[in-house]
C-alpha cells in the first residue's frame, strides 16, 4: 500500500498533547531512531517535521501524535514508515556532484578496468538517491571503456527510499537536473523530449541499462548484492547513522570490496575512523589492501 493510501485518523478521547508541538512530534523521533534506525541533525529533523506535518494535514490528521497511534503503532513496519524514510532521507544530488572522485574514476580506475580479462566490471552506488550518482558512473565508463554494456560493467545502485529508487529506473529529468552536465555529454548521454515532453530528458538505454536498481536497507543483516566490488560509492550516507553505528557500516563495506577495491566517501562526512584493511589513497577515496 503506497504511502498516498495512509489510513484515515479515528477520532479519540485520550488526551494530546498540544497539536504539531515539539513534544506531539517525539514519538516520531524515538520510532526513526528505535524502528528505523535514523539519527537525524536538528536542522534535518526540523525539516522533516515540516515536511510530515503538510503531509498529514491534507489528509486531515489532527497531530503527530494522531498519526502515530493510529498508523506507525498499529502497523510498524507498513506505509507509515516508508512515508518517513522517503520525507526523511531525500538529498540534494546532482550529476557529477563531488566531481574529484569522477575525475579519479576516469584518469586512474577506468585504465585499470580496461585490463581486465574475466568477469564484468562490479561498481555499487549505495545511497543513490534519484539515479544521478550512478549514470554519472555509466557516463565516464562509457567514455573511457570501448562497447559499453552490462557483460562488461554492472552498476548496483540502492537507496532506503522506495520513491527515489522507483524515480531513479525511470531515469527521466527535466532542464534544472542536468544544468550541471556538459553540452557534450548532454547530446551523447540524453533523448530530449519533444512536444507535450519538451523540457525532460531521459538517460539513453547504453547507460540506463548498466544500472541495477534495488530497495536497500543498509542496516539490514542481509545485503542480497555482490560482495566482490571494484568500487563503491556511499558518499554522505553515513550522516544518517548514529555515531556507534557509521564504524559498523564502514567495516561491512570493506567486506563488499575485493582486494585492491576503492571505497569513496563523501568530502564532508566526519568518519570515527576506517577499518585496518582500508588505505587513505586520496581525499575521501580508500583502498582495500591484503
Amino acid at each position: 500500500m503506497p504511502p498516498s493510501d495512509l489510513l484515515t485518523p479515528v477520532s479519540s478521547s485520550s488526551p494530546e498533547p498540544e497539536p504539531w508541538s515539539e513534544f506531539d512530534f517525539s514519538p516520531i523521533v524515538q520510532f526513526l531512531r528505535n524502528q528505523i534506525g535514523i539519527s537525524l541533525e536538528p536542522h534535518r529533523m526540523g525539516l522533516l517535521q515540516a515536511r510530515l506535518r503538510s503531509r498529514l494535514q491534507a489528509r486531515a490528521y489532527p497531530s503527530f501524535t494522531r498519526f502515530y497511534e493510529r498508523v506507525l503503532k498499529a502497523d510498524p513496519t507498513g506505509p507509515g514508515m516508508q512515508l518517513l524514510i522517503d520525507l526523511s532521507t531525500v538529498n540534494h544530488t546532482a550529476f557529477f556532484r563531488e566531481p574529484g572522485h569522477f575525475t579519479f574514476m576516469a584518469e586512474q580506475l577506468a585504465p585499470f578496468f580496461k585490463d581486465l580479462s574475466s568477469g564484468p566490471v562490479r561498481i555499487w552506488s549505495a545511497g543513490c538517491s534519484t539515479g544521478q550518482e550512478p549514470y554519472s558512473m555509466a557516463m565516464v565508463l562509457a567514455e573511457t571503456i570501448l562497447n559499453l554494456s552490462p557483460l562488461r560493467v554492472e552498476i548496483w545502485a540502492t537507496d532506503l527510499s522506495l520513491e527515489v529508487v522507483k524515480a531513479a529506473a525511470r531515469a527521466i529529468y527535466v532542464t534544472r537536473d542536468v544544468a550541471g552536465v556538459s553540452p557534450a555529454r548532454l547530446r551523447r548521454f540524453f533523448l530530449r523530449g519533444r512536444g507535450p515532453r519538451d523540457g525532460s530528458f531521459r538517460v539513453v538505454p547504453e547507460v540506463r541499462d548498466t544500472v541495477k536498481f534495488r530497495h536497500l536497507d543498509l542496516r539490514n543483516a542481509n545485503w542480497p548484492l555482490p560482495n566482490d566490488f571494484h568500487v563503491i560509492f556511499c558518499r554522505n550516507v553515513s550522516i544518517y547513522f548514529a555515531e556507534e553505528e557509521r564504524m559498523n557500516l564502514l567495516n561491512r563495506l570493506a567486506t563488499y570490496l575485493r582486494e585492491g577495491g576503492w571505497l569513496a566517501m563523501g568530502n564532508g562526512e566526519i568518519l570515527p575512523g576506517v577499518p585496518n584493511s582500508l588505505r587513505k589513497i586520496a581525499p575521501s577515496i580508500y583502498r582495500k589492501e591484503s
